[in-house]
């Protein structure tokens, strides 16, 4: 085979293929052309998705005619003029290849004047070749139109998707990236219709406002040049991708593993191992310390120290994930169903239907349903000040011990249960902060939630969510301060599990045996549990080795074995807990309200639900038309 120089035509699909893959591609890099130039209004038009056709015209400083013409050849740039310029680079584009790119693939008109300029410049190219230059009237600024995309590629065009999904995918890369620029409007037009109009905002925090409304934690952090500023979700908010955070790396939209991870681990142990939280961070640092020049399509980054970079982002995101201490807004949201009419032989007419809707629904549902087990003396121990529990009659395991059943009936002694540990030091609340002892109970409700009132509003408070996360960092300082202690068992408890299960349980003895757990395998389908943590002594631990045993476990998690050994503290607090089905008394519920203002990260469980959801006066009264 001959080697042989690619013809120009040919060269130039190359590289549109390696910069431009569907239209939101074209739209992206028009849209960072024209804030670079400086506009303050971009508009981006679309037929058929793209598809057939597409403009972006900004109010910008606009180009010359000569400057028009030249912004077609490969390379030709007004932001980068030597090496030295590429390790500074502070604008969206630099490359000089978008224009020359989209050109080679589709048919590209121009119209642009510069305030210099008396009269616009047209420019007109079809399949990479120049076509036609007029002079013309314009205003300051550009439009670029571009036609029929790939035309001349059509194995690149079948792969595009349907209208509707480019019309889609380019209203979430514009409402993403208009967060990096605040002072620019955005509108896009699709088909005739405006389905995005995005005002200039005074700052970050109102734009964000903007393209992601709701009820989102500050996130504000500083440290060795580097600043995390930006707004993150509830993890009862949590998605199954990534798809929900937006990343912006000195103002540039991009899409980074590092970043992503590091906010994960900001979450602790919250999120389980496929989830990921929602909303915005801008992360700023020197110039020098980020190479941008390393993907064809500017959406992804190199840093210089990405080990800083981690521990800062994960820093700033656990700062703010601790003072989760509020509850969940759960706005409400009437939706009237019109009757459809109906045909005159119709026998009955169907009456209108009224549904109100939560958004979103997951804030609201319950826990998966849990096995019971006896509370007589758990509740007592942990809300020493509450009187003596008496569990529901369901409440009984088949599990359980003859003798924690006793005390129904007679006094026994009390057993050791997570005794009280000294409460953590914890920062003075401020002003207008939300307060857990400063609810007024009312009543429990469906056997799990604790219904309260709190300064005009409906507040609903998970008690098993609650506890747990009471139980949780109770563990954790227990662990840290070294006094999570082995409580050995008289007679060791038998637990049958299948010959994998005991293979992955003796796998993790290291993790179990951090939490205080001892543990033996007696045959190929059994192990014995000789010791468990002191403050779960009271309990049978063969349903949570049971549990972990059939828990797939993740790949590398022992490079993790503090976020195993979390997650396992995490299922021992859910067993320590009260349980959906038990019946809390009014100053049971007082004293879970006073744990919960001493705790850390009480606005969400070990598992990153939500403990309490609040719901305004106003949007209690829109529940039952009274807003009318």
């Amino acid at each position: 085979m001959r080697i042989k120089v690619l013809p120009d035509t040919v060269i130039n699909q190359i590289a549109a293929g390696e910069v431009v893959e569907r239209p939101s591609s074209v739209v992206r890099e028009l849209v960072d052309n024209a804030v670079d130039a400086g506009a303050t209004d971009v508009c981006v038009m679309l037929e058929s998705g793209g598809h057939s056709r597409l403009k972006v015209r900004d109010n910008g400083c606009g180009m010359s005619r000569d400057e028009a013409i030249l912004a077609f050849e490969r390379h030709a740039t007004s932001k980068v003029s030597s090496i030295e310029d590429l390790t500074t680079i502070q604008t969206m584009g630099f490359r000089g290849e978008a224009l020359a790119s989209i050109a080679a693939v589709a048919k590209v008109r121009l119209v642009t004047r510069s305030r210099e300029s008396e009269v616009g410049t047209s420019v007109t190219y079809r399949g990479g070749k120049l076509a036609d230059v007029q002079s013309c009237a314009w205003s300051e600024g550009t439009e670029i139109e571009v036609e029929h995309l790939f035309f001349n590629v059509p194995a690149r065009r079948k792969f595009l998707k349907s209208p509707r999904s480019e019309m889609a995918k380019i209203r979430t890369w514009l409402a993403q990236s208009s967060l990096a620029r605040p002072d620019v409007r955005y509108r896009l037009i699709a088909d005739g219709d405006e389905v995005l109009n995005l005002p200039r905002a005074g700052s970050l925090e109102e734009r964000g406002a903007q393209v992601c409304p709701g009820d989102l934690m500050p996130v504000s952090f500083t440290e060795g040049g580097i600043t995390v500023a930006g707004r993150l979700g509830h993890p009862g908010q949590a998605l199954a991708d990534a798809t929900g955070l937006v990343v912006l790396i000195n103002n540039r939209l991009v899409s980074d593993k590092i970043v992503v991870r590091a906010v994960r681990e900001g979450y602790d142990s919250m999120l389980k191992d496929r989830e990921f939280p929602v909303g915005y961070l801008a992360i700023s640092l020197p110039a020098p310390d980020v190479d941008v020049n390393v993907h064809p399509q500017k959406s992804e980054v190199r840093f210089r120290h990405p080990n800083q970079i981690f521990a800062v982002v994960q820093g700033a995101v656990l700062s703010a994930v601790r003072r989760i201490k509020r509850p969940m807004q759960v706005p409400m949201q009437m939706k009237m169903q019109v009757p459809q009419p109906v045909a005159e032989n119709a026998a009955v007419a169907a009456a209108p239907a009224i549904t109100m809707r939560a958004q979103p629904l997951s804030f609201m549902q319950a826990a998966p349903a849990e096995s019971s087990r006896s509370l007589q003396d758990l509740v007592r121990e942990a809300f020493p000040e509450g009187p003596r529990y008496q569990p529901a009659p369901q409440a009984v395991s088949s599990y359980v011990r003859q003798e924690d059943v006793a005390p129904q009936v007679a006094e026994a002694p009390r057993m050791p249960v997570l005794a009280p540990a000294p409460a953590a030091p914890v920062a003075a609340p401020d002003e207008g902060e939300f307060r857990f002892s400063s609810l007024r109970y009312v009543g429990q409700v469906l056997n799990c939630y604790l219904v309260c009132e709190l300064d005009e509003r409906l507040v609903v408070v998970d008690m098993h969510a609650a506890h747990e996360r009471v139980n949780y960092n109770r563990i954790r300082r227990a662990r840290a301060e070294q006094k999570l202690t082995t409580q050995k068992l008289l007679i060791p408890e038998s637990v049958k599990l299948t010959a994998e299960q005991v293979a992955a349980l003796m796998d993790q003895q290291e993790a179990l045996a951090a939490l205080a757990f001892e543990i033996k395998q007696s045959s190929l389908d059994t192990v014995e549990i000789h010791g468990v943590p002191a403050i779960i002594s009271h309990l049978r631990c063969g349903a949570l080795l049971k549990e972990l045993a059939a828990e797939p476990v993740v790949e590398g998690w022992r490079e993790r074995l503090e976020e195993r050994i979390d997650h396992m503290a995490a299922r021992i607090a859910c067993h320590a807990s009260v349980r959906s089905g038990d019946t809390m008394s009014r100053p049971e519920a007082y004293a879970l309200f006073a744990q919960m203002d001493e705790a850390e990260l009480s606005g969400a469980c070990p598992h990153g639900r939500p403990v309490v959801a609040e719901f305004s006066r106003d949007a209690v009264e829109r529940w039952f038309g009274r807003d009318r």
